[in-house]
């Protein structure tokens, strides 16, 4: 799919809704996009489809991963602040992680697929070393140094709650 035809298919998609952004470049049409309501989006992805020839699953993809990922602040130099709050609430759900990680970086802009990706891979890793060393699943939920033996740095305080 060409970056350009698509690009324009949004613009198009937009005026539909009488939505006129500034200019059809691409980062004015993104963050026109991050501010429309759910029912304007309505009928998105079958649009473009339609404008482009391609499955709406095609168009929807590639909105999602590759269109906008130019728009994406770099997570490889936090990856290990993830890493670390993964490490000090490896029982906190995913999405928590993922909020709390973007509440902490409100100036950056980044893919919340992409960190929760990282936090799931992370969650995996550790769990996997705490999980077999503990005989039921409350011990689990209630680590103590008495009933799971435990070989991983891990702050358990905040883990569960």
């Amino acid at each position: 799919m060409e970056q350009e035809k698509f690009t324009q298919a949004l613009y198009e998609y937009l005026l539909t809704k009488n939505i006129k952004p500034m200019n059809n470049e691409p980062k004015t049409l993104y963050y026109q996009l991050q501010k429309i309501t759910s029912s304007q989006r309505r009928g998105i992805w079958e649009f473009i489809a339609n404008k482009l020839g391609v499955q709406q699953s095609q168009s929807h993809n590639y909105y999602h991963n590759t269109w906008c990922t130019q728009f994406y602040d770099d997570i490889s130099p936090y990856r290990q602040v993830i890493t670390n709050m993964v490490k000090l609430t490896p029982f906190k759900e995913s999405s928590q992680l993922v909020q709390q990680f973007i509440d902490k970086y409100l100036g950056k802009n980044f893919s919340r697929h992409t960190i929760q990706q990282i936090v799931n891979i992370q969650k995996s890793r550790i769990q996997k070393k705490i999980v077999p060393k503990c005989k039921t699943l409350k011990e689990l939920k209630e680590p103590s140094i008495q009933n799971c033996d435990m070989d991983v740095d891990v702050h358990f305080s905040d883990a569960v709650k």
